[in-house]
């Protein structure tokens, strides 16, 4: 018994080695693509619960004055108080619409938005996720003023999403990241509905 039972290893030992080899080689393959799949998951879900609040809106934590050496330091700059809009981008905010809560609101909204968008992204699943948002922020700028005088509220518009976009797009850094960015570039459906996070009726100005 003892020589056939040699004589069968002899034979499927090799065949064995190899099919352990290839599932040995499958794992190490299949580790990657299962974090990146994982990571992508749990970035489209932090990017997707990122909502601006009424609290935001109001100023009642705004942050301290960054260090001016380390607000353009990094591309992420300083959020200290975490809300997910850069800091200095929030204080110029506030000081350009100190009066009215529904540009504050609408324009927040859309920097919290490009400000995921220069972070967050590394794929086009999360490219997708990032610039719906951004989308949303982009025509949330376009609720805030009336369509009576069509030429007038287009030009305040773009005036309004352009002041952002130079705010968060201040450096070189940040501008080519910007432009990096479009190699994930894919095709979604563009948001017509919940535009904005917070009701802008409810907020005067």
């Amino acid at each position: 018994m003892k020589p056939i039972l040699w004589r069968v290893w002899h034979v499927v030992r090799w065949p064995l080695a190899v099919l352990v080899i290839l599932y040995v080689a499958i794992v190490i393959y299949s580790f990657p693509h299962a974090l990146e799949k994982e990571k992508t998951e749990e970035t489209i879900a932090r990017i997707n619960a990122q909502k601006l609040t009424i609290e935001n809106v109001n100023g009642e934590h705004l942050p301290p004055p960054p260090d001016p050496a380390q607000v353009d330091a990094t591309i992420e700059g300083v959020d200290a108080n975490a809300n997910g809009i850069r800091d200095d981008v929030e204080l110029a905010i506030f000081e350009r619409y100190p009066d009215s809560p529904k540009i504050r609101a609408a324009e927040l909204q859309y920097a919290m938005a490009l400000q995921m968008e220069l972070t967050q992204v590394f794929n086009s699943e999360t490219w997708k996720a990032a610039v719906i948002q951004g989308s949303r922020g982009y025509a949330c700028i376009s609720e805030t003023y009336p369509r009576t005088n069509l030429d007038e509220y287009f030009r305040i518009t773009d005036a309004r999403t352009e002041e952002v976009q130079q705010m968060l797009l201040n450096t070189s850094e940040r501008k080519d990241k910007w432009n990096q960015i479009d190699e994930y570039a894919t095709s979604f459906g563009l948001p017509n509905e919940n535009l904005c996070d917070l009701d802008l009726n409810g907020l005067s100005n």
